[in-house]
């Protein structure tokens, strides 16, 4: 891989045509890792994901980061690209955060993965280029600031509930799917489930309160299980096994 350029310094030569050409060697320079693409596409999907990165505008990420990228294929062989931000001063490879643009198993255009949030699922996503880039601005201050945003913890409280579901194959991510609630696949019935997270049961009508769980103080219920035994123990889920240079996620 070519020497790393801070993101600052990428957009320095991005925006003066540095990357314009299809050569292959200017777009390893570039910072293209992997690709299953044409070489000669990897000049126009570079000028399409690079919107996102033009319009960061935190310290953190343009002085203390590096981008690279890579252009995935799904299994029925769906391309999109992604890019990822890791620590200039950090080990290759330890991502802080990444954004897949245009994969066709998600619904937004923009997918936001997270070291915080956990690279198997996606923190956020969004339609608009804008957007995208306000919530990195957003999460850098509060990476700088050290807040730890209220969703981790209800995460965490539904990640215990979903391992303990009385099923076959246990469930491994989850998605959030706006304020307090979440979503994960069932991996037995192939169905797309959800998860609510709340601080209190008071505001939520009696007959609806039956089904939910309290979990590390918060209460947790999935409408889809409503009525469904727990067992005591969580079932012992195997190791995901490591990809090379780069992090599965769905």
């Amino acid at each position: 891989m070519p020497d790393r350029l801070s993101v600052r310094q990428w957009l320095e030569q991005f925006r003066t045509g540095a990357f314009d050409s299809r050569d292959t060697a200017v777009q390893r320079e570039a910072g293209w890792w992997n690709w299953h693409c044409r070489e000669d596409a990897l000049a126009g999907r570079l000028k399409r994901i690079a919107p996102v990165i033009m319009g960061i505008e935190s310290p953190l990420i343009l002085d203390r980061c590096a981008v690279w990228f890579t252009n995935e294929r799904t299994e029925n062989k769906l391309l999109y690209d992604s890019a990822r931000f890791e620590r200039l001063d950090g080990s290759i490879n330890d991502l802080l955060f990444m954004i897949d643009f245009n994969d066709p198993r998600q619904p937004d255009k923009w997918m936001l993965y997270t070291k915080r949030f956990g690279f198997n699922a996606p923190e956020c996503g969004c339609c608009h280029v804008r957007d995208m880039t306000a919530y990195i601005d957003k999460m850098t201050q509060e990476l700088e600031k050290g807040i730890m945003p209220p969703f981790l913890t209800e995460k965490a409280a539904a990640v215990e509930y979903i391992l303990h579901r009385p099923v076959l194959y246990p469930s491994r991510s989850l998605r959030r799917e706006g304020e307090h609630s979440y979503s994960f696949l069932d991996r037995d019935d192939g169905c797309r489930k959800t998860v609510h997270v709340a601080d209190s049961l008071k505001g939520i009508p009696p007959e609806a309160q039956s089904g939910w769980r309290e979990i590390n103080g918060l209460y947790v219920c999935c409408p889809e299980d409503a009525g469904s035994p727990t067992p005591v123990h969580a079932p012992q889920l195997p190791k995901p096994s490591a990809k090379k240079r780069g992090i599965a996620h769905g």
